[in-house]
């Protein structure tokens, strides 16, 4: 059964709770903050606070998650039980169309896209990636400019979640492309993404760590600050002469250190949004 991590934080941190839940392996997360009328039988948040509403597929993951958040944020935490099939209908409330940069993504249900835009159709399941995370959003964007400049260009996207990003560089003119993910979950999510694509034969999938030789012309990383700073060597050394490294995942002030750790490489003035970062760097050649 999966489970329900409710956490009441400031209201100024709540875009850095919600973020951080979703890179923690939140399915998705609902935001009540006295903005409208509470559900049904649901108290009315507080004044000066917002209520967080994170789901993930099993008590332990949700535990872990509310650990790591507490850790960051003063956070009131709760966990509670949620009928799978609750939650699946739940998600077709919370996840809408999006057109970022290129990119129109979309659940099953809602899949037209407006003209000029590629459309990724995405089933809303438990690997992080749906678009609608800041993160997201600015690799969807960075990758799709990239290849547009690039067309053919080879990508490897470490951490590939739902696969979203591996599927925007198939769909969007790349070359050869592979993705990894240390989660087997989130390979299969990303396999049957890719699969309702019509890319499936067009993305290699494998475990974290057994991620192809490369070199590759553009490699993306949408993980954590201290995963990427670990990866370092690792992203580096797949990144081929004249190549880019697209980085996220991290919150706006962990940029500098991250940047720290890729120093061998040309880095671009940062992104920012909602409080995210998006690190560009290129290798010399």
């Amino acid at each position: 059964m999966s489970r329900c991590l409710v956490a009441q934080v400031a209201a100024g941190e709540v875009e850095a709770a919600a973020g951080l839940l979703h890179l923690w392996g939140a399915s998705g997360v609902e935001i009540r903050d006295g903005s409208g009328l509470p559900p049904p039988g649901a108290a009315a948040v507080a004044s000066g606070r917002a209520e967080l509403r994170a789901w993930f597929s099993g008590e332990a993951e949700a535990a872990r998650a509310g650990e790591a958040l507490a850790a960051r944020l003063s956070a009131a935490l709760r966990v509670e039980p949620v009928e799978d099939e609750v939650w699946a209908e739940s998600w077709k409330r919370h996840f809408h169309p999006l057109s970022i940069g290129r990119f129109h993504v979309a659940p099953p249900w809602d899949s037209k896209a407006p003209p000029g835009r590629i459309p990724i159709v995405l089933e809303p399941g438990l690997a992080f990636g749906t678009g609608s995370h800041a993160t997201t959003a600015l690799c969807l964007r960075a990758l799709g400019t990239l290849l547009a400049r690039e067309p053919g260009a080879s990508v490897l996207d470490v951490g590939t979640g739902s696969g979203i990003l591996a599927i925007a560089a198939a769909l969007g003119g790349a070359g050869r492309v592979a993705g990894s993910d240390v989660d087997p979950v989130a390979l299969r999510v990303a396999r049957e993404g890719a699969e309702r694509n019509g890319v499936g034969a067009a993305i290699e999938l494998v475990p974290a760590g057994e991620e192809p030789d490369g070199p590759f012309q553009i490699v993306v990383a949408n993980i954590l600050a201290n995963t990427l700073i670990d990866l370092a060597p690792r992203l580096s050394g797949r990144l081929a002469a004249g190549g880019t490294l697209l980085l996220s995942g991290l919150l706006h002030d962990q940029g500098p250190a991250v940047a720290k750790a890729f120093a061998g490489l040309h880095a671009a003035p940062p992104e920012i949004e909602a409080g995210w970062c998006l690190l560009t760097f290129r290798r010399p050649g």
